[in-house]
């Protein structure tokens, strides 16, 4: 009773420190913030603020009408492009003029081109009677090429090689020949001559079926050929010229074709056989110049047995 005495006169005070292990945040309330409805408003504005800008009626309207006017730019431009189509492939032209036009590019970039060549000429190759030989023949040559310019003058039939130096080789020549006609043999002289360039060019033909070698008659054929010519040291006397094909096409000169459309051949060519038979036909004729024959003669007379024509070719005959 004494103790339950002493502890009934303790405070509440005294209790709680006595304790000492009183947890008193499980006793504290939830404080609730109060915010007044000025605070509410600026919150709310704030928020506006920092929200993606919002465009105006007249800027929507003006954004509106650019979009219209680029959809209207580009239905304009997809109109242009397909009244172009439609007058392209209205538009008809003739391979026989396509096919010249062709060939003539290719010439005149042949005619720009140099030759890659290796002399086997040097002063260890003989005497000075082996020159004089390759210097007659370069004479010939040149000849031979002045006779051609003169043909085939006013016209672009005949290229000769920018790269031929013709004026520079009949310079040595003239000056070989002053030497009593060759008499006096200058042997320097006669290399550079033997060491020159070799002389080449193109020849543009345009050949016509005119024995309906391909057909009865009901095509009008023509053959456009380009002959790549060069000439070797010792031609026309031991040497055949080397003739290779740069550019072949058999066109109707009648026909029209729409312009999109590319140049197609109506024949295919058996060109190995042709210069083969070319080569043959050269060497009948050397020791004489043979170039013209072959070109105006022989291969106008020949050129459409080598040739075979296309089956689409042969069902509009």
């Amino acid at each position: 009773m004494a103790a339950r005495k002493s502890c009934t006169h303790m405070t509440w005070s005294e209790a709680k420190s006595k304790s000492g292990d009183y947890d008193t945040s499980k006793k504290k309330k939830k404080s609730v913030i109060q915010v007044n409805h000025g605070q509410a408003l600026t919150a709310k504005i704030v928020r506006k603020s920092s929200a993606p800008p919002e465009f105006s009626k007249a800027e929507l309207r003006r954004a509106k009408k650019q979009e219209e006017k680029a959809l209207a730019l580009a239905v304009k431009l997809a109109e242009e492009r397909e009244a172009e189509r439609r007058e392209r492939e209205g538009r008809t032209v003739c391979p026989f003029d396509m096919a010249r036009e062709q060939m003539t590019l290719e010439a005149k970039r042949r005619q720009q081109q140099q030759l890659q060549h290796e002399s086997n000429i040097t002063e260890s190759d003989g005497c000075c009677l082996d020159l004089e030989q390759i210097a007659q023949c370069r004479e010939m040559q040149l000849d031979e090429i002045a006779a051609l310019d003169a043909i085939y003058t006013d016209t672009d039939e005949f290229l000769l090689s920018s790269h031929a130096d013709v004026d520079g080789l009949r310079a040595k020549i003239d000056e070989w020949q002053e030497h009593d006609g060759g008499n006096n043999c200058d042997e320097a002289l006669l290399s550079s001559i033997a060491q020159h360039p070799p002389l080449s060019f193109g020849l543009q033909l345009t050949i016509e079926d005119n024995n309906n070698t391909l057909n009865d008659g009901g095509l009008d054929l023509v053959a456009t050929l380009l002959l790549q010519v060069v000439l070797p040291p010792l031609y026309p006397e031991s040497s055949l010229p080397h003739i290779t094909v740069a550019y072949f096409a058999v066109t109707d000169r009648s026909m029209q074709i729409s312009a999109n459309k590319s140049l197609e051949s109506l024949v295919h060519l058996e060109e190995e056989g042709l210069v083969q038979e070319l080569g043959e036909q050269a060497r009948e004729i050397v020791p004489l110049p043979c170039i013209y024959e072959l070109a105006t003669t022989w291969l106008t007379d020949h050129i459409f047995e080598y040739c075979n024509l296309r089956t689409h070719a042969q069902l509009s005959a």
